[in-house]
C-alpha cells in the first residue's frame, strides 16, 4: 500500500512521545476481546485475548452480559500488562463490534444483556418494514438499510414485548461506548456508530422522522450527540488502573465502530480504496462519497472516524462462521473430529468449482447484500461422488460469492485491488478463491491486528501525541495474491450458477 500523507485533522499534535512510550488499543469482538500495546513505530511490544461469551436462549436470539463484556476487557488488560512496561502507557483507544442495543438506566447502570448486531428477533418488524416502504423511506436519511440487529429494530420489540424495560432504559449506547464508560466514568458515542440508522447523512444529525418512521420515537432522547472517534473521552480513573495496573489520569479516547476502525488501522483513507474483513462476519468496503438517494439502498454507510468521508460498507451475516458451522457438524478427518485446519486441507484437494456443489452462505438469515432475515443456508449440487472436500471448499467459495455480490450491488465495478485482513486471511487457499472470484489482486495482511492498531492510534491522536503514524505495513507482512486467469474465467461462469441457486431458495423462503 502506497504511503499517505496525515488528514489535516491528526497533524496537528502538541508534543512529542518517546522511543519507549506504549499505547494501548482494545478491540472487543462479538467472539472474542483482545489487546495490544504499540510502541511510536507501531511495533506490538505486548498482546493479549480471550473468547467473549454470546447467550442465545432462543433460535435467532443472540446477546451478552454487559457486565461480563467489561469483567472480559478488564482480565485481558490485566494480562497485557504483565507483558509491558506498563508505567510508560500514555494512551487507550477502543473499538468494538456496531449496532445492537446496549442500555442504561438513571443512574448508568446495566440492567438487561444487551441484543447484539446478528440478533433476529425483530425480523417481523423488519419484513413489515420492508414490505410497506418504511425502510426506504428511513434509508433516505442514513443510505443505510435496516436489519433486525440495529438498534431501531431492537427497541421496537423491547418496547413491545418489554415495555418495562423500554421505560427504565435513559441510555440506548454501543459496545464501545460501555467499556469507555466504565474505563472513565463518561458517557461518550461517535460518527461511526452513531450513522447507522438514524444520523442524516446530509444534516450530520439524528432524524427525528427516522425515529418516527419506526414506531421509536422516544429513543431519540436516550442517544448520545456524537463526537469525532479520536477526541477524547476522559482519563483512566483510578480504581480500573489500580485494577489493571496502568497508570491512571491517561487518556482515553472517543472510539469507533470496528469496521471504520480497522480501515483507518489498515490506512485506507482515499476514496476507492477496498477492503474484505474475512472475520466472524465477512465485510466488504469501499471508501466512498454518499451517493444522491435512489430508493432504498444495501448494506450501510458509515461516517469514517476522520469525520471526512464515508465507507459503503456490507456486512453478510456469514464470514469466517460459516466454516466454524462447518466442522461442528461431526465430520471426521484422519480418525478424529475434524477442525478449522483439517477442512482448509480436505478444500484444496477438490478443484475450483467443488465439483459441482454449491453453498448457500445464509446460516443466520441475511442483511447483505440484500435483507432476508428469514433466509436459510444450503448446499445445491449434492450427488452420490460428492466428499466432505468439495463440501469443504463451497463453504469457502459461497462466502466468497456473496462478497462479489456485496460489491456488485452498489454498483461498482469489481476494485481491480482489494485489501483483505482478518482471521480467514491467514488461509492461503481461501485469499486465492477470493482473489480468483473477485478478480482482482488480493492484497494479504499477516497482520490480524487492524482494529486494536487503529484503536491505539485514537488514543495516542486524543493524547496529543505528535508524529504517531498512521500506517504501519511492511514487505515480510504484506502478500499479493494475483488471480489466475483460466479460474477467474470459470468462476465467472460458476458465480452465475450461485446466483441462479440463490434465486430459486429464495422463493422457499
Amino acid at each position: 500500500m502506497k504511503a499517505r500523507e496525515q488528514k489535516k485533522t491528526m497533524s496537528i499534535f502538541s508534543k512529542a512521545s518517546k522511543a519507549e512510550d506504549l499505547f494501548i488499543g482494545i478491540d472487543v469482538g462479538t467472539t472474542g476481546i483482545k489487546a495490544a500495546a504499540y510502541d511510536i513505530s507501531g511495533k506490538i511490544c505486548g498482546s493479549a485475548a480471550m473468547d467473549n461469551e454470546t447467550i442465545s436462549t432462543r433460535p435467532g436470539w443472540s446477546s451478552q452480559s454487559m457486565e461480563r463484556t467489561w469483567e472480559i476487557t478488564l482480565d485481558v488488560l490485566r494480562k497485557l500488562s504483565h507483558q509491558i512496561d506498563a508505567a510508560a502507557t500514555k494512551s487507550i483507544g477502543v473499538c468494538a463490534q456496531g449496532d445492537g442495543l446496549w442500555l442504561l438506566d438513571e443512574d448508568k447502570r446495566s440492567f438487561r444483556n444487551a441484543i447484539l448486531w446478528n440478533d433476529q428477533r425483530a425480523s417481523d418488524y423488519v419484513q413489515s418494514w420492508i414490505e410497506d416502504g418504511t425502510s426506504t423511506k428511513l434509508a433516505r436519511h442514513a443510505r443505510t438499510a435496516i436489519w433486525p440487529g440495529t438498534s431501531g429494530a431492537a427497541y421496537r420489540w423491547l418496547q413491545e414485548n418489554e415495555p418495562e424495560n423500554a421505560k427504565r432504559a435513559r441510555y440506548a449506547i454501543n459496545c464501545k461506548d460501555w467499556i469507555t464508560f466504565r474505563l472513565t466514568g463518561e458517557l461518550t458515542t461517535d460518527f461511526t456508530d452513531a450513522t447507522i440508522p438514524f444520523l442524516d447523512i446530509e444534516s450530520g444529525q439524528y432524524a427525528t422522522e427516522a425515529f418516527e418512521l419506526l414506531g421509536v420515537a422516544d429513543l431519540e432522547h436516550k442517544l448520545l450527540q456524537p463526537r469525532r472517534s479520536f477526541e477524547k473521552n476522559g482519563y483512566l480513573n483510578e480504581t480500573v488502573a489500580h485494577e489493571i495496573g496502568i497508570p491512571s489520569q491517561i487518556p482515553v479516547a472517543v472510539g469507533g465502530l470496528d469496521v471504520a476502525t480497522m480501515a483507518f488501522g489498515m490506512g485506507l483513507q482515499e476514496t476507492g480504496d477496498a477492503f474484505v474483513i474475512l472475520g466472524t462476519t465477512a465485510i466488504a468496503g469501499i471508501i466512498s462519497e454518499p451517493q444522491p438517494f435512489a430508493g432504498q439502498p444495501v448494506g450501510a454507510t458509515v461516517c469514517d472516524v476522520n469525520n471526512e468521508s464515508w465507507l459503503r460498507v456490507l456486512a453478510p451475516l456469514c464470514g469466517a462462521s460459516a466454516l466454524d458451522w462447518f466442522v461442528k457438524q461431526g465430520f471426521t478427518h484422519s480418525g478424529h473430529n475434524m477442525d478449522i485446519e483439517d477442512a482448509l486441507e480436505i478444500a484444496s484437494q477438490s478443484p475450483p468449482g467443488s465439483n459441482g456443489v454449491t453453498f448457500l452462505p445464509f446460516l443466520n438469515g441475511e442483511r447483505a447484500p440484500f435483507v432476508a432475515p428469514d433466509a436459510k443456508a444450503s448446499f445445491a449440487g449434492i450427488s452420490g461422488s460428492t466428499t466432505n472436500a468439495d463440501m469443504a471448499r463451497s463453504v469457502l467459495e459461497g462466502v466468497a460469492f456473496s462478497l462479489r455480490h456485496c460489491f456488485e450491488s452498489i454498483n461498482q465495478e469489481m476494485p481491480k485491488t482489494v485489501f483483505l485482513t482478518g482471521g480467514g486471511a491467514q488461509s492461503r487457499l481461501w485469499c486465492e478463491v477470493l482473489a480468483n472470484v473477485l478478480n482482482s489482486s488480493v492484497i494479504v495482511s499477516h497482520e490480524s491486528n487492524h482494529g486494536s492498531w487503529g484503536a491505539a492510534q485514537l488514543g495516542a491522536i486524543a493524547a496529543d501525541i505528535q508524529n504517531f503514524p498512521l500506517e504501519r505495513q511492511s514487505k515480510e507482512n504484506i502478500n499479493c495474491i494475483e488471480p489466475n486467469e483460466d479460474t477467474a474465467i470459470f468462476y465467472d461462469q460458476d458465480y452465475k450458477t450461485y446466483k441462479r441457486v440463490l434465486d430459486c431458495m429464495s422463493s422457499l423462503w
